[in-house]
């Protein structure tokens, strides 16, 4: 039996509200420069709303962080699907051209998730715990970005031949998705330098084909170092 569901859906929203709205504001002032209030105003919701549903103003960010963690987890899912279905396969069947196409897709992926308008909020929230990583960061790496972060070393690491454990190996993997990083922290450098007023599907394909590009001749010489080695 349902009892109170328009209550229950009143409260959802209201608690939806709150953190989109959180996530603007903690985006634009951090978690120190923002006040309840500010973000009350923002949701159209009551200030004392905010003690309901999350305890404190650092009880919400630790929510927004949540909300972030989730996000990722949902636009990576058929992503991470076909990486550990690839990677649970047996050795040889784990071909070095597959491997090579799944980490493109990530690599597109994660630029995409980064560069969409909608996430502005989240990227910037990310770009303030890169520098000064609070408890929230820990929610985030733990559910979202470390499981990106390891399924591309493990691609990686198959492409070139190499131990996906040696620290090598995981700086290589660092390098490429900071790569991506690169179009997010330095957006207003590149929309000067090329003219862009914005970055929307056509801008995207042109980053994704230069990324691509890049990533595979990285990887070439990688692979090719790797096999005169042995």
């Amino acid at each position: 039996m349902i009892i109170n569901s328009s209550s229950t859906l009143r409260g959802e929203n209201a608690r939806q509200q709150l953190l989109l709205a959180a996530a603007d504001v903690y985006g634009e002032k951090g978690l120190d420069g923002a006040t309840t209030r500010q973000i009350a105003q923002v949701s159209g919701q009551n200030i004392a709303a905010i003690s309901y549903y999350f305890g404190s103003k650092e009880g919400l960010y630790l929510a927004v962080a949540q909300m972030i963690a989730s996000n990722v987890k949902e636009s990576f899912y058929e992503t991470f699907n076909l990486i550990d279905n690839f990677l649970n396969q047996p050795a040889e069947a784990q071909t070095p051209q597959k491997a090579l196409e799944l980490l493109q897709k990530t690599v597109i992926a994660y630029n995409y998730f980064q560069l969409e308008k909608k996430n502005l909020s989240f990227s910037r929230i990310l770009a303030r715990e890169q520098l000064n990583p609070t408890e929230a960061y820990t929610i985030i790496h733990e559910q979202a970005l470390g499981p990106i972060h390891s399924r591309l070393n493990h691609l990686i690491a198959t492409y070139i031949g190499a131990d996906p454990h040696n620290l090598t190996t995981l700086i290589h993997t660092h390098a490429i998705l900071g790569e991506t990083l690169s179009f997010r922290i330095a957006r207003e450098t590149l929309l000067r330098q090329t003219g862009w007023k914005h970055i929307n599907e056509n801008e995207f394909e042109i980053i994704n084909q230069v990324l691509i590009e890049h990533t595979n001749i990285l990887l070439e010489g990688l692979r090719h170092r790797k096999q005169a080695e042995k």
